[in-house]
């Protein structure tokens, strides 16, 4: 061993003692320093929050269940009663009413008619009922006379025009009635108004031959052709329906003689309807008809100027123009002023004027004229037709 690495060994009872640095006096300004104490962080405590709760006992419970169910059972039960006994009427009284369904009434409508007559209680469920049913478009304008017991099923079966409940009226028109006082008969008695059967006249196209031809747009087009007879009308009817009755019934009334009668006399049936009409307007009675037919023949015939000179159809050619009675009135139907036939018809003949321009009698009569007596004189020259006109015996039959 070297005498350096003998001065450099340490001894061996210095081996094991710690190394303590001397600062001397270095820190002695900061005090003696000790190690912070960290203490762990505070967290906020999360204290669960506590809800009370009521609780029941089980059979409290299910007491409230079953009076619940129960109520609305009963309930329901209650509703469901109202409602089966409005549609099958099991409660109605048995009595009979009258309703009316107008022209554009819709099922709201209807609905609230039959509740207002006491027919139904639930509008809602009757409309609800002919949606289902279909049947919302069933209904036809008319009176009908309904029993309160009739359920929804039979409600809806008798208000259509073809139910036997539709209420009727019978009336008779009479011969020699012009159109406008038919409508009104129509009109007064609810089987139609004047209105829509003047608009039906003038512009619905019925389907009859004897028709064709005729123009359309006047109140009286078809005039002549509305046959006088008893009729038994269904109220609250459509104007289409109640002219066509009329029209039905002048072509039924025409026999197979009548109809060849026609083709022989050289004249067209409008021609004979509206001499038909004259003679309705004219004769006092039956034995008369054949009489006036011969006068306006002979004159059509064998006048020079064929003016038939009849003051019906002056009357009606004025009551048209809204004026009165004057010879020398400017109408069409001034058969003193024109020759020939008029216009048209001047009112509505019956079958016994129809064939006695079919058949008339042959005679040499010109003139006629009314007598006091109430009966037509008739005359076959001027002279003593102007001699009884100036006569305490004639009395002019004027109309209303």
């Amino acid at each position: 061993m070297s005498d350096q690495e003998k001065n450099t060994q340490i001894p061996e009872n210095d081996a094991t003692q710690v190394f303590t640095p001397d600062f001397g006096s270095t820190f002695d300004d900061y005090g003696e320093y000790s190690e912070p104490v960290t203490e762990a962080p505070v967290r906020a405590s999360k204290r669960a929050r506590h809800v009370k709760r009521i609780r029941f006992p089980r059979l409290i419970w299910i007491a409230v269940y079953v009076a619940v169910a129960v109520g609305l059972g009963l309930l329901g039960a209650k509703w469901g009663w109202k409602w089966a006994d409005d549609v099958l009427a099991l409660t109605r009284p048995d009595e009979v009413v009258e309703i009316i369904i107008n022209e554009n009434d819709d099922l709201d409508d209807i609905s609230l008619t039959l509740k207002e007559a006491g027919a139904i209680e639930y509008e809602w469920l009757f409309k609800l009922y002919c949606k289902v049913s279909h049947s919302e478009h069933y209904f036809d304008p008319g009176v009908y006379r309904i029993n309160l017991t009739y359920d929804y099923h039979a409600l809806v079966n008798n208000l259509m025009a073809s139910a036997g409940s539709r209420e009727t009226i019978k009336l008779m028109i009479v011969e020699g009635s012009d159109c406008f006082e038919i409508f009104d008969l129509l009109e007064k008695n609810n089987v139609c108004s004047r209105e829509k059967l003047e608009e039906a006249a003038a512009n619905y196209e019925f389907d009859y031959e004897f028709l064709k031809g005729l123009p359309y747009g006047a109140p009286n087009r078809l005039e002549g052709y509305l046959f006088p007879d008893t009729y038994e009308f269904y109220l609250k009817d459509e104007p289409q329906n109640v002219l066509g009755r009329l029209l039905r019934n002048y072509q039924a009334k025409f026999s197979e003689d009548d109809l060849a009668a026609v083709e022989d006399s050289g004249y067209s049936l409008h021609e004979i309807t509206i001499m038909a009409s004259i003679i309705e307007g004219e004769a006092a009675n039956d034995t008369e008809r054949p009489l006036v037919a011969s006068v306006m023949f002979n004159r059509l015939k064998n006048w020079d100027v064929p003016k038939l000179g009849m003051d019906s159809t002056v009357f009606y050619g004025a009551k048209l123009l809204g004026t009165g009675f004057s010879s020398e009135l400017d109408s069409p139907y001034n058969t003193y002023l024109y020759p020939g036939l008029p216009a048209g018809p001047i009112c509505n003949p019956g079958l016994n004027s129809i064939r006695a321009v079919l058949h008339p009698e042959s005679t040499k009569y010109y003139y006629f004229a009314t007598g006091k007596d109430g009966v037509n004189h008739f005359f076959t020259n001027s002279t003593d037709f102007d001699a009884f006109v100036n006569s305490d015996e004639y009395a002019p039959i004027i109309p209303d």
